[in-house]
C-alpha cells in the first residue's frame, strides 16, 4: 500500500474500518497488558507489545488524543469484560523509532482504537521490535492503575 493510501485513511484491510496513519510523534499509544504477561515479581513480558496469532499483525492500542489511560483502562475491562493488570504506552514517535507505523482505527464499537502494524514482520523480527517497544513502555511505567 501506498505511503498516499494510508495517509488518505483507505482500507487497510479490516472490513468496516478505515485506517489512518498516525504522525503526531508525542502522542501516546495505550495499551492494555493482560494479567498473564506479568511475572511473579512483577516485570512485564514482551509479549505485552506484539501481537497474538489471532491479532493478524496488529497490536491494539488506544489513542491518548480520544482518551485517557484511566478510561481505556475502564472501557477494556467493563465495557468489553476483559482481564487487565492495567495501561502502560508508547508513544507514535517510539513505534516509528521501532521502525513500525501506527494507525488510527476507530470503528463504533471502540472510537479510540488503533492498531501497530506488525503485519510484515516475521516472528523473530516481530519479537525485537516488540522488545524495543517494552523497553520504552517499562520506562514510562505503568499509567493506571498508578
Amino acid at each position: 500500500m501506498s505511503d498516499q493510501s494510508k495517509q488518505e485513511g483507505l482500507p487497510l484491510g479490516t472490513p468496516g474500518t478505515m485506517a489512518t496513519l498516525l504522525t503526531n510523534r508525542d502522542e501516546l499509544l495505550f495499551r492494555q497488558v493482560f494479567p498473564g504477561w506479568i511475572d511473579e515479581e512483577g516485570v512485564l513480558s514482551s509479549q505485552a507489545f506484539r501481537p497474538s496469532k489471532g491479532d493478524k499483525g496488529k497490536l491494539s492500542i488506544a489513542r491518548e488524543s480520544l482518551t485517557t489511560a484511566e478510561e481505556a483502562f475502564k472501557y477494556y475491562t467493563t465495557e468489553l469484560c476483559l482481564s487487565s493488570a492495567g495501561t502502560w504506552a508508547v508513544t507514535v514517535g517510539e513505534t516509528l523509532d521501532a521502525g513500525l507505523e501506527s494507525f488510527d482505527e476507530k470503528d463504533e464499537r471502540v472510537p479510540a482504537h488503533g492498531f501497530i502494524d506488525f503485519r510484515e514482520l516475521g516472528r523473530n523480527e516481530a519479537e525485537r521490535r516488540a522488545k524495543r517497544l517494552l523497553a520504552r513502555a517499562k520506562a514510562r511505567g505503568r499509567l493506571f492503575p498508578c
